[in-house]
């Protein structure tokens, strides 16, 4: 489906890392083993943050908020609808963000939107926040993004031959009409017959977990067994991203090259720099070291390249920007627009 919307703007940009930081040395059983360095080289395993083992998302969310007011860097009031994007539920319900809601006393009339989505989810949470704003022209949205799928509840975890997925994050955008005449392409897919390709099966209602799998975890997480066909999910994105991302550039009139940065899902940085190759662009322009310095966090990862990789840039002056991105589902989408200097653009490290 292509999109097209005027008058949009994102206005800020914050990402809430745990303090916990570990290496991929660390957690690997043998860090000099053949597969082990392989894997280090090719996806890009460096760093990875970690909550700790009582911290749920909405704790990460709510700690954002109190730095965004207590820094009067938001006013609440202007707040006309929340929408989260994760897997990392707190609970099957309520929503995390009616959480959010009443933690910080929200007016009735502001909407409540979670969104399960993974890889493509922060391209998603803006899509739906520009919708939604067509009817909310004096309020503004306040989108959520990030996972804690690495979160830490063992003293001392055994060592694995494989890295575990993820890290963790959570970041806070703000969206909002804007008097800008510049128009944003969009363009969302799907592929549900591709759908097993990245799944994760036990921990809903088809395949509830098992008394045997929970004793037997390690960690304490919801779910077990993120399963993923490798080539399967890199051969979908290498076939379906660049045209997605050459059509959107010919609805506006522009070159590919002449795009000044793509903020990509990061999953791993092999994966970007063939898309790169693909595209023709020169790797500095495709930001792709979140994944070795944070991990990946699904739809965390687009804002925490803004915040990590293009602070000072995208504070200062406004970039014609190409924010995409692809996998669980198998869902792609992606936005072409040019970003106006944003009012913050920072991360933050919390003690949770």
């Amino acid at each position: 489906m292509d999109l097209e919307f005027v008058g949009k703007r994102i206005e800020g940009v914050l990402t809430i890392l745990p303090e916990n930081e570990y290496i991929f040395e660390d957690e690997v059983l043998n860090p000099q083993d053949a597969k082990a360095k392989r894997l280090k080289r090719i996806i890009g395993f460096g760093k990875r943050r970690r909550v700790k083992g009582d911290t749920t998302l909405s704790d990460m969310f709510l700690y954002g908020m109190n730095y965004l007011v207590n820094n009067k860097m938001i006013n609440k009031q202007e707040i006309g609808a929340i929408i989260v994007v994760t897997l990392s539920q707190d609970y099957l319900l309520p929503q995390i963000s009616n959480i959010i809601h009443g933690e910080f006393e929200f007016s009735e009339e502001v909407i409540c939107i979670d969104i399960a989505q993974a890889c493509a989810g922060y391209v998603i949470g803006l899509i739906e926040s520009y919708m939604l704003l067509e009817h909310m022209k004096d309020k503004k949205v306040l989108l959520c993004t990030g996972e804690i799928f690495n979160r830490k509840s063992m003293e001392n975890e055994p060592k694995t031959e494989e890295p575990s997925f993820g890290g963790d994050v959570a970041n806070l955008t703000i969206v909002s009409n804007s008097d800008s005449s510049e128009k944003i392409y969009g363009n969302i897919y799907n592929d549900g017959s591709e759908r097993e390709n990245l799944i994760i099966r036990e921990g809903g209602f088809r395949y509830p977990m098992t008394v045997e799998q929970i004793n037997a975890q390690t960690t304490n997480l919801p779910f077990v067994n993120v399963s993923m066909d490798g080539s399967g999910v890199f051969n979908f994105v290498q076939k379906k991203v660049p045209p997605a991302i050459q059509q959107l550039a010919s609805r506006a009139g522009v070159a590919v090259e002449d795009i000044e940065y793509f903020l990509f899902h990061q999953p791993n940085k092999f994966m970007l720099q063939k898309l790169a190759v693909q595209l023709g662009v020169p790797y500095k322009k495709i930001p792709m070291d979140i994944t070795e310095r944070v991990g990946n966090s699904d739809s965390g990862t687009i804002p925490t390249v803004m915040t990590e990789d293009l602070s000072d840039e995208l504070q200062n002056k406004a970039h014609l920007c190409c924010l995409s991105g692809f996998g669980g589902g198998l869902t792609w989408a992606s936005l072409l627009m040019k970003l106006e200097k944003l009012d913050f653009c920072e991360s933050i490290i919390s003690n949770l």
